[in-house]
């Protein structure tokens, strides 16, 4: 049994060649390099987390688009293509849905407002708690998704070699140089660092469906057979469990079901758009834009990059589900290791290393933009605002407190990112990469976008009853997400629900007066067209 092992093992070694590991390398120190580049402009605040409001819209969205995409995807999206279907491609029309709310609603609403991180606005509207529970319940879940980028390349490198990379060592490495990265570079060095990344990531998509796709006997129409035989290809699975009766039982195996359409678009669609209207990491980015039309241009560049990326990688689901028709594949690999362990069986030298570098360029990419907004909602929401008892204001700083305050938004960012390592190294404890998402990362959404539905549309709406409320719905994300038989896919909806309902219903019952000072911070106020009354 130790020989057979020990054959086994050096098989898998050789899959990972010396040319893969210089690639790797290459790509790791270039990354480096960047933010050494631009850790020499960083001389304030406004630079570190807005970059002056001097970029573009090309590299913008790109830097969206890579920093939405993390390397679980690489992983997770055919696996799941495996187990649910071809199905989950209709997930990219969501981008559709959510494009009105994002450029007729979100984009002109913040363009108005002049804040560092979306929270002020919160305290602005209504005072410090609600600020701070908002900055609490993002950090929590930005930290999440830090924890998982960082485990899935870690990941795909210990299957990919057989094991000889420690995954907790590989996880280590990642989260130290990710960290110093970010923490010198800036919003600045991280955008132009995802811009590289999501070149690196569809070079290494378009690489796996080239050999996935070659490795196929009878290519496409086999690949395409298989699918449609093994019921791959069926687009609107029961919405219910047939085996169900009666109509309370249909209804509660409605939402117990792992997997429908409708769960899927809600899911998306709920988590979109509370990305872009709560979420840090994309605000911050297109808060960096030069106009309100460049941060629409950007969000059309993240939309079609997903969409390419989310078929390119359904695509390989649906080959390797038909290579395994013919392939025996060890138990152990019928989970998320699935592709590296293709790889390390059907990959050239050269074509390993460019892929592994695609999914920790697809992560590094989300580790460093969830770093930094981490780090300035830490140092902007927590540091001065809950610690000093002041605001930030841009031009409103001496050079000794601008310097000051990059001090401590560097060693914030030191701090989330050793955190995050830390965390990264037990995610694996939770289940499979998409209930992961939908789990530890997603969750937190539905609260966090109840509060600001409340902020922004509701006059009604005072700081108690929005406090009540994302309390209301944390709580009920995290019951139906760990302690309930709901699908996974629907935390963050019932966050949401739970937010709105008992927020609105203390609103009704516990109204603002008519001189509440934030009633004029409503999406309605505050788009007027004669912006004056912001003060």
């Amino acid at each position: 049994m130790g020989r057979v092992y020990a054959i086994l093992w050096l098989a898998m070694e050789s899959s990972f060649h010396l040319i893969d590991w210089i690639i790797v390398a290459v790509y790791l120190v270039a990354m480096a390099g960047i933010g050494v580049y631009f850790s020499r402009r960083q001389t304030s605040l406004d630079q570190y987390l807005l970059a002056d409001r001097s970029m573009g819209w090309l590299p913008v969205g790109l830097s969206l688009m890579a920093a939405l995409n993390s390397g679980m995807d690489y992983l997770m999206q055919p696996s799941s293509t495996i187990k649910y279907g071809f199905m989950l491609v209709l997930g990219i029309f969501s981008w559709v849905a959510i494009y009105p709310w994002v450029a007729k609603v979100v984009f002109p609403f913040y363009h108005r407002l002049d804040f560092y991180t979306v929270y002020e606005y919160l305290e602005a509207r209504f005072d410090v708690r609600v600020r701070t529970l908002a900055a609490g319940i993002f950090i929590l879940w930005r930290l999440g998704w830090m924890a998982t980028a960082m485990y899935v390349p870690s990941l795909a490198i210990n299957a990919v070699t057989g094991g000889q990379v420690d995954i907790n060592t590989m996880t280590i490495v990642i989260g130290v140089l990710v960290t110093i990265t970010t923490m010198m570079g800036g919003i600045q060095g991280v955008i132009w660092t995802d811009v590289v990344q999501f070149f690196v990531m569809f070079g290494g998509l378009i690489a796996t469906v080239w050999v996935v796709w070659a490795s196929v006997p009878g290519g496409l129409s086999e690949i395409w057979t298989v699918a449609a035989s093994g019921g791959k290809l069926d687009f609107w699975p029961p919405l219910t469990d047939p085996a169900a009766a009666g109509g309370i039982d249909q209804f509660t195996s409605f939402f117990t079901q792992p997997m429908t359409v409708v769960a899927l678009m809600v899911a998306l669609v709920v988590g979109r758009a509370a990305q872009y209207t709560s979420d840090q990491v994309m605000v911050q980015r297109l808060r960096t834009t030069r106009s309100i039309k460049e941060a629409r241009q950007a969000f059309v560049i993240n939309a079609a990059g997903d969409a390419l990326w989310t078929i390119g990688l359904s695509f390989v689901g649906l080959a390797l589900f038909a290579y395994f028709q013919r392939h025996a594949l060890p138990s152990e690999y019928q989970t998320d290791k699935l592709l590296p362990y293709f790889m390390s069986l059907a990959f050239p030298a050269g074509a390993v290393g460019l892929v592994i570098a695609a999914i920790a360029a697809a992560s590094m990419s989300s580790l460093n933009s969830a770093i930094n907004s981490c780090s300035s909602v830490a140092v902007v929401d927590l540091y001065n605002r809950v610690w000093l008892g002041r605001e930030v204001r841009r031009g409103q700083h001496t050079e000794a407190e601008e310097r000051t305050q990059l001090r401590a938004s560097r060693l914030f960012t030191v701090f989330f990112g050793g955190l995050g390592t830390i965390l990264a190294i037990n995610v694996s404890r939770i289940g499979s990469l998409l209930e992961i998402a939908n789990k530890l990362i997603n969750a937190f959404t539905g609260p966090l976008f109840g509060i600001y539905i409340l902020a922004m549309f509701s006059t009604r709406a005072r700081s108690e009853a929005v406090l009540a409320g994302g309390v209301a719905g944390a709580f009920a994300s995290y019951y139906v997400a760990y302690h309930s038989t709901i699908g996974f896919l629907w935390p963050s909806t019932f966050g949401l629900a739970a937010t709105l309902a008992v927020g609105y219903l203390l609103a009704l019952a516990w109204p603002a007066a008519s001189t509440y000072p934030g009633r004029n911070l409503t999406w309605r106020a505050v788009m007027r067209p004669d912006p004056k009354h912001l003060g």
